[in-house]
Order: C-alpha cells, then sequence, then structure tokens
C-alpha cells in the first residue's frame, strides 16, 4: 500500500515540474486590465483599488499603459529583468499593451526602476526616466509608496503629453506678428520714393584733381592654425536596451 501512495506522489511531482521553470522566469504574469501587481504589499486594498483606477485614467489621457508592480522577492534576477520579462511574456500573451511605461519597487534591494516601450521610449528616454524619480523619490525614501505612484503616473502623462516651446501654437503666432512687422516697416521705409541720386551725379571728372590711381603688390602674410582635432558625440542619453524577448526600450533605476 505504501508503495502506492509513493508512486501517486511520484506521478503528480512529474506533472508539476514543467511549471516550475515558468514560476521561476516569471515573479508576476501580466493580467489584461490589470495596472497593479502589488506582490509585495505595499498597499492596502483601498490603495490598490484607487491606484489601479488612477493608472488607468492616466494611461487613457497619456495614450500609453501605466503599470505598477512591487516585489519582496525578485527571484535572484535584477530589476530590470524583473521588468523586461514581465512586458515580455504580457506582450506575447496580449495581455499589456505594447506602448507602456512600468515601474518595479523592489523591497528585497530597496531599489525602483523605471522601463518605457513602444512609442513611449522616445518620449520617456532615459535622462527623462531620471527626472520622473527625481520627482517622487523622497515618498520613495520616506515610505510612502502611494503617492511616489500618482506622481509616476502624473509624470508619464505630462511627458508623453509634452510639446517642445518651439511646436507651439502660440509662439508660431508671435513669429508670424514679428515677420509680419518686419514686412510692413521695409514697405514704408520705401514708401517715400526712390533716390535717383548718387556720388557721380555732382562729379565732373574732368575737373578733378586725380589723374590716375593703381595698386602696387608689397608682400604676401600667411597665418598658420591648428586644426581641432574632432570629438565623439555621446547620444545624449537615449534608449539601447533590449529585453530578452527583443523588445526595446528605455531604463533607468536608483536605489532608495
Amino acid at each position: 500500500m505504501k508503495r502506492i501512495y509513493f508512486f501517486i506522489i511520484a506521478f503528480f511531482c512529474c506533472l508539476l515540474l514543467p511549471l516550475a521553470p515558468d514560476q521561476q522566469v516569471f515573479a508576476a504574469r501580466a493580467r489584461e486590465g490589470v495596472y497593479v501587481y502589488d506582490g509585495a504589499d505595499l498597499f492596502t486594498d483601498g490603495q490598490e483599488d484607487e491606484l489601479q483606477k488612477y493608472l488607468q485614467r492616466m494611461g487613457e489621457k497619456a495614450g500609453v499603459g501605466i503599470y505598477v508592480l512591487t516585489s519582496d522577492d525578485s527571484n535572484n534576477g535584477t530589476s530590470d529583468r524583473y521588468l523586461e520579462d514581465f512586458y515580455d511574456d504580457g506582450y506575447d500573451r496580449d495581455k499589456i499593451v505594447k506602448d507602456a511605461v512600468l515601474m518595479h519597487i523592489d523591497m528585497q534591494e530597496r531599489y525602483v526602476n523605471i522601463q518605457a516601450y513602444g512609442k513611449a521610449e522616445g518620449k520617456i528616454p532615459d535622462r527623462t526616466a531620471d527626472k520622473i524619480i527625481d520627482a517622487f523619490y523622497n515618498d520613495m525614501r520616506r515610505g510612502d509608496y502611494y503617492r511616489a505612484s500618482t506622481v509616476f503616473a502624473d509624470k508619464v502623462n505630462y511627458y508623453m503629453n509634452y510639446v517642445p516651446i518651439y511646436l507651439r501654437a502660440w509662439v508660431h503666432l508671435l513669429a508670424a506678428m514679428a515677420v509680419g512687422a518686419v514686412v510692413v516697416g521695409v514697405m514704408v521705409s520705401h514708401s517715400g520714393g526712390t533716390v535717383t541720386t548718387n556720388s557721380g551725379t555732382y562729379f565732373d571728372s574732368r575737373l578733378s584733381g586725380v589723374r590716375a590711381s593703381r595698386d602696387d603688390y608689397i608682400r604676401t602674410t600667411l597665418t598658420k592654425r591648428r586644426k581641432p582635432q574632432e570629438t565623439s558625440r555621446s547620444s545624449g542619453g537615449g534608449g539601447g536596451h533590449v529585453s530578452s524577448g527583443g523588445h526595446s526600450h528605455s531604463s533607468a533605476g536608483r536605489h532608495f
């Protein structure tokens, strides 16, 4: 009888073995329509519900999916890899949107990481993601993770809808007015008639004391200057990060 029990237990263990690698790779699996994955229990039930609604609302305004993940065990992996695997898994199963900005709060390492995918990568490169962390970093240090998450969503919405000053309508209007004023000023300055007199009008070359003129070559001066060497230019902090699933993204992270 003991042998029968042993074989039954061994049989079920063999069935569960194929699930182990999958669980090791994905500590959190994306679910459609879910924006908060609070594995570290940093939020109360009420806060999680409110944050879920807030991230969805800000994401609709920004035109991207905004996701917050927390964990107290990143499966012995880095926060970068944790988010990359989460995005790869969710994207492959059509559980999260292509254009997405994700934040991971790793309580094991006390590390926060932000990644932006799709069109969000262009709007939120590495340097901008680092600025977003600046905005909520003090809240993170104080342990106010709910406020840090809402500020994160606010900044994502801000940068996704940010328009450079040289592209704004009021700047174009001022430029058009300035050009118009210059054109009108030129027209007014020429409205008094055309000047027809010049230096030759009252000059009689026959009565002038100047009889001839000539140019004499004296010397040539040559000045040498060292040509400056070209220096390499940096990209200015773009993306350049690629997940194991082949998805390009920007990234920034910091310990708190």
